[in-house]
């Protein structure tokens, strides 16, 4: 993964309400992998550095393994949660960033995934790994749209 892609392609609306909110949405990836771009960090998601607030860090690299997760290939559900995660700041978070993640290992009801997030010139700002649990109950996802 090296910087932050500018995808500009049509793509299907961003389906967490958090995501939007913040300014992320998922993105074309390589098979395996899931991207989640953040194209500008406003003033709002700043620490007093300013840089990527740690939550907003954090909430990228769980949006991107916990999509991992989901996106396996005869995954149980849509939607995993998450059950632990861990993190490593590795430098500050400034202008667009790119979360990548990746499934490590998977069963029929826990995912083990990892990620990183990087700065629009490839440097490594975080990583992390996690486990998930797959959602079967319904989720918003399921509800009709009020569109």
């Amino acid at each position: 993964m090296s910087g932050v892609p500018d995808t500009t392609a049509e793509r299907p609306p961003e389906r967490s309400a958090f995501m939007r909110l913040i300014g992320a949405a998922q993105v074309p990836a390589p098979e395996g992998k899931v991207w989640v771009r953040l194209p500008e960090l406003r003033p709002e998601l700043l620490n007093q550095l300013p840089a990527a607030h740690g939550g907003v860090i954090m909430a990228l690299l769980d949006s991107v393994m916990s999509r991992a997760c989901a996106l396996q290939p005869g995954a149980p559900s849509q939607t995993a949660v998450t059950v632990e995660m861990t993190s490593r700041f590795h430098r500050p978070g400034r202008g667009a960033l790119l979360a990548e993640g990746w499934v490590v290992h998977a069963s029929r009801s826990l995912c083990s995934c990892a990620a990183e997030l990087r700065d629009a010139d490839g440097q490594l700002v975080a990583s992390g790994s996690g486990t998930f649990k797959y959602w079967l109950a319904p989720t918003t996802l399921d509800r009709p749209s009020a569109d």
